[in-house]
């Protein structure tokens, strides 16, 4: 059984690169890209890569290389600038001009995904159940959902949760299999539900945690899907097109870990 204590780690492909995290966090605050308040965006970087350890998510060098970066940046600005010397540069500038380049490389590769998307109305989809011979599973969201739009979301259930005042400790496991079938339990009985009330029946950390990483499993292999409404509006929990599926969504889960790790 795999509890949080067990070092679960998630592998996440929809994770491109920290110049997606900043793009989303200029997005999310309608900041100029021209004129980045270093200070407000290092702090809120710093606050996701936070999170992300807390969840044991995998973390590539390039999040911990842009940190260093942003801490950099936000230094030199810190200090006295030279007023006589007209060519003094900005220190934002490089990374200003990196967030443009990339945002046009993002944008020209959406128009590319829609075609693919329209090419792929007519693929054959494989076999009921998925295949783990294939490539690695990977997250999809919607359209209008980001990662970064889940862990916002899961930020705010944190901080509801630490704001409890519990008198008595007792040792708890939270079991990520047995927030998996409540969730599912939970699909089966409704339509959709909001993201929030997936965890509103233990409002404890751990479980949080586990609950978190569950709802990343069962979007990794269908059974549930992710939507907005409007960019950075309610999350809300649908089912997804494979949550019929007749193989047990813990025995597919397993055998995919068990795939992967080979």
């Amino acid at each position: 059984m795999n509890t949080v204590k067990d070092n679960y780690s998630v592998d996440l492909d929809i994770f491109q690169g920290p110049l997606d995290l900043l793009l989303y966090l200029i997005k999310k605050d309608e900041i100029d890209v021209y004129d980045i308040p270093i200070a407000r965006v290092t702090e809120q970087y710093m606050r996701y890569i936070d999170l992300m350890k807390t969840l044991n998510l995998e973390l590539a060098g390039e999040y911990i290389l842009m940190a260093a970066t942003l801490i950099r940046i936000k230094a030199r600005l810190l200090l006295p600038r030279d007023e006589t010397d007209s060519e003094e540069h900005d220190p934002r500038e490089e990374l200003v001009a990196a967030l443009l380049e990339y945002k046009k490389f993002k944008e020209a590769s959406e128009i590319l995904r829609e075609k693919r998307l329209l090419e792929e109305r007519v693929y054959i989809p494989p076999p009921v159940g998925g295949n783990i011979n294939g490539n690695k599973e990977k997250i999809v969201l919607s359209d209008t959902t980001t990662i970064f739009d889940l862990l916002t979301a899961f930020k705010e259930v944190l901080e509801r949760a630490s704001q409890e005042s519990l008198y008595t400790i007792t040792p708890e496991e939270a079991n990520i299999e047995d927030r998996i079938l409540r969730i599912l339990d939970i699909l089966g009985n409704k339509d959709s539900v909001t993201f929030q009330e997936l965890f509103e029946d233990l409002p404890r950390k751990i479980v949080a945690i586990a609950t978190f990483l569950a709802i990343l499993e069962l979007v990794k292999i269908r059974r549930i899907a992710i939507r907005q409404s409007l960019p950075f509006s309610e999350l809300r929990v649908y089912r997804g097109d494979r949550f019929e599926d007749p193989e047990p969504a813990l025995d597919f889960i397993k055998k995919i870990h068990q795939h992967n790790g080979n």
